[in-house]
């Protein structure tokens, strides 16, 4: 079955945040825990409430025979002098993992990013040891720059971080979807 993604906003927080849930505790690639970002789900409706006000925001979400199966978030800097940056932050079901649904969700989100008047920037944090992210957002035009090293330390493991940032270059907007073919 095709994907369809939609904005967050066609979709129950209660399914969204059940996403995020099994994003979470199915993924070591995650920074934070749920219970640090989201401790239930009040604060995420506020949270995701509050992107939504922000012009320029982006929220998708992408479904498969009505199931909810990646997320992904664009979410603009509230500063004035920051406010043409914005941070992006993804997702994908375990179950759906390895599907191409990635792709699918980030190459969506940078086509509306092209199209918002507000962006310019798209800052991401990746784990380094997270290959198959690193390679998918270079694929799209992601490029490093720096190495946050130990940045992220679970139990007594340390993990170095990749900042990463995607000019959207208006002018380029097709270059988003040659990578398909």
């Amino acid at each position: 079955m095709k994907p369809i993604i939609k904005f967050f906003s066609s979709y129950s927080s209660s399914d969204l945040y059940a996403l995020y849930k099994d994003v979470y505790f199915s993924s070591e690639g995650m920074s934070e825990s749920l219970e640090d970002k989201y401790p239930d789900l009040e604060s995420f409706e506020e949270d995701i409430s509050n992107l939504q006000s922000i012009p320029g925001a982006i929220a998708l979400a992408a479904e498969i025979d009505k199931k909810l199966v990646a997320y992904l978030t664009i979410r603009p800097r509230r500063q004035s002098r920051l406010r043409h940056t914005s941070d992006l932050n993804m997702g994908v079901a375990q179950d759906s993992i390895g599907q191409g649904l990635g792709l699918l969700i980030l190459q969506k989100g940078l086509e509306h990013a092209f199209a918002s008047a507000e962006l310019e920037i798209v800052y991401l944090m990746v784990r380094s040891d997270n290959v198959p992210a690193v390679r998918l957002y270079e694929k799209v035009g992601f490029e490093l720059l720096t190495v946050l090293s130990r940045d992220t330390k679970i139990g007594d493991s340390y993990h170095d971080g990749l900042l990463m940032r995607k000019f959207v270059d208006k002018r380029n907007a097709q270059q988003i979807n040659a990578v398909d073919q």
